[in-house]
This record gives structure tokens, sequence and C-alpha cells, in this order.
């Protein structure tokens, strides 16, 4: 009897154990998940960032624009400037070979935008008419006197069309490259907003802080060694908190466009879309949204676009994806060319 309930307090003190065992495992498993990844991606983030920040110092010049500061970048000569409005994954050093085939023609600059690229961050909400202030500024160092020729490609259509609307005399024509519009911007469901700029942002900004971004590879250019900078650029936190910024700024970027007037009827306006929508978003999370009809309604906006204007053409880009200029770099330069061409002529930048 006596060894029988020996034998019996036995059995439960290593079940007792055993159980107190396993809630350690589960409680070190746990910690390890949700403090000690994140602490250990947070810290290799930084590593990152400084690492990055050594490989690919900033290859142009800055411009301040209220204590902050705008990166950019020029090549070519003359008449009328064609600045570059890159979208929102992209920078300044973006669409090399459109860039460079114009700039056989004129003066060509690309910038980054606030939180993008090279250039500083901004406020945790911004909207299009705080971008447009900022291109404002940008032009008056780059270019006082003369109207631009604006090339906006994506999200960056936001910005070039605000900035025309309150500046249509310092534009002397805009080419929208498969880009976002006023008329995007009063599409999204406004059910959808708090959605994308709480959970939602916080969560891709969690995301980058950590090094997940990069680990992820959504992208994917890890695959050939020339994409490094632009993994550099675009896989930290910044541009993810540069585009939550701007949604939580979609109430005030629409008011704005409420309180200004329409594009001028005489302004040239050529639309460009693409005819896939191939690099509309990252390729590796690409077969998770069925987004065709999306593709299908910013189409007609371009559309609408083009109508807008006495001088309006659309058309789309035969071969192109979403970033025209990546992937028909002649069709933006001849398109542009055309633009020029059907006003007035422009001076050589070469001698006879």
């Amino acid at each position: 009897m006596v060894t029988e309930t020996i034998s019996r307090h036995g059995a439960g003190g290593a079940q007792t154990s055993w159980r107190w065992t396993r809630r350690r495992v589960i409680f070190a498993v746990l910690l390890t998940i949700f403090v000690g990844a994140p602490a250990v991606g947070w810290t290799y983030e930084q590593y990152a960032m400084r690492r990055d920040g050594r490989r690919f110092p900033p290859p142009g010049e800055f411009v301040d624009v209220g204590g902050r500061r705008l990166h950019y970048v020029c090549s070519g000569s003359g008449i009328p400037l064609v600045l570059f409005e890159v979208s929102g994954f992209s920078n300044s050093m973006s669409f090399r070979d459109a860039r460079a085939r114009l700039a056989q023609r004129t003066r060509v600059c690309s910038y980054d935008r606030m939180g993008i690229g090279w250039s500083d961050p901004g406020p945790s909400r911004i909207s299009a008419g705080m971008l447009a202030d900022d291109l404002r500024q940008l032009l008056n160092k780059l270019e006082p006197r003369d109207p631009v020729i604006v090339v906006a490609s994506s999200i960056g259509g936001v910005t070039a069309e605000m900035f025309a609307r309150r500046h249509p005399g310092r534009v002397a024509g805009l080419v929208f490259l498969d880009a976002g519009n006023s008329e995007v911007v009063s599409r999204l469901p406004a059910r959808d907003i708090p959605v994308l700029s709480r959970p939602g942002c916080r969560a891709l900004q969690a995301a980058g802080a950590i090094s997940m971004i990069r680990f992820v590879d959504p992208w994917r250019l890890r695959r050939t060694t020339e994409s490094a900078r632009s993994a550099a650029l675009m896989y930290g936190s910044k541009p993810w908190v540069m585009l939550c910024s701007m949604v939580r700024a979609d109430e005030a970027t629409s008011r704005e466009f409420g309180d200004v007037p329409p594009l001028p009827r005489n302004l040239p306006v050529t639309a460009l879309s693409a005819e896939t929508r191939e690099a509309f978003l990252p390729p590796a999370i690409d077969s998770w949204f069925e987004i065709r009809d999306s593709v299908a309604a910013l189409r007609a906006t371009h559309q609408h676009l083009a109508a807008g204007s006495a001088r309006g053409v659309w058309r789309v880009v035969p071969g192109s994806d979403h970033l025209i200029a990546s992937s028909q770099p002649q069709a933006v330069a001849d398109a542009v060319l055309d633009m020029m061409g059907r006003h007035k002529p422009l001076p050589s930048p070469f001698p006879p």
C-alpha cells in the first residue's frame, strides 16, 4: 500500500514537471518570435541603412524647401526643361534610358519627392498640395522663368496634376505615364481609407523597420546584382512611410483638388496607358490580387484627362507595363519630343 501511494505521487509529480517544462518551452518560443526576432531584424535594418548610405551616396544635388532637402539630378541642356515626377517606389535615378534619350535634345531633371530616394523624410500626413509646394520650390531653383514639361509616372501624376492646376503658367505640358490623378483620388472608397492608413500602414512600416521587406524581397531585386541600389532605396521603411503619409492625407488631398480650378483647356496633355498590369504591384504579391477592373478604371481616367484638353492625346503603349518609362523608354521620349515639336521650335543644344 505504501509503495503504491508513492508510485502514484511520483507519477503525478513527473506529470506536473512535464507541464511546467512544456510551458517554459512555449514561453521561450513566443518570446523569441515576438521579441527576439523583431529585435534582431531592427538591429540588422539599422546596419543595412548605414551600409547602404556608404555604398550609394547621393548622385545629385540638394535644394532646401523650408527645413527639408530635396535631392535632384539633371542632364542635357536646352528648353523647355523636362521634369520627371517618378512613381511611388522609384527614385531620381529611375527611368535612365528615357531620360538619356531626351537629354540629347533638351535639359532633363528628375527628383526624389520628400520621403523617397535621397530626399529628407516628410511629416506624418502628406497631401498633394504639400507635394506641389515642394515641386514649386524645386522649379524656382531649376527653371524660374520658362514653363516646363512634367512627365509623371504612377502616383507621381497626383503631384503633377495638382501643380499644373495651381500654377498653369509654369507648365508647358503634361505627360502622364499610366499615372494616378484627381479622378482616381475621388474614386478611393472612403471605407477603405481607415483600414489602409491604420492597421495596414502600421504593419507595412513595422515590416520595413525590422527588415522583413528586405527578407521577403517582393520585387525580387536580389536576383540581379545591378539592382542593389534599387533594393537599398526601396526595401527600407522610408518609402512605405511616405506612401502611408499620403494615404492618411487623402481627405486633405480631395479638398485641395476641389479648391483649385481644372486643368486649362489649352494645356497640352498626353496620357499614355500601359498595355499590361505588370509592375503595378511587386511581382512577389501580384498574384494575390485581382486588379483587372482597377486597371480598366485607371485607363478610363487617362482618356478623360486627354479629352479635357484641346491638345489632348491618349493611347495605349504596345509592350508596356505599368512603369512605361522603364518598359518602353522610346515611347516616352517620342511623346515628349512630339509635344515639344507641336509647339515652339527648340534651340539646338549642339553647335552647327
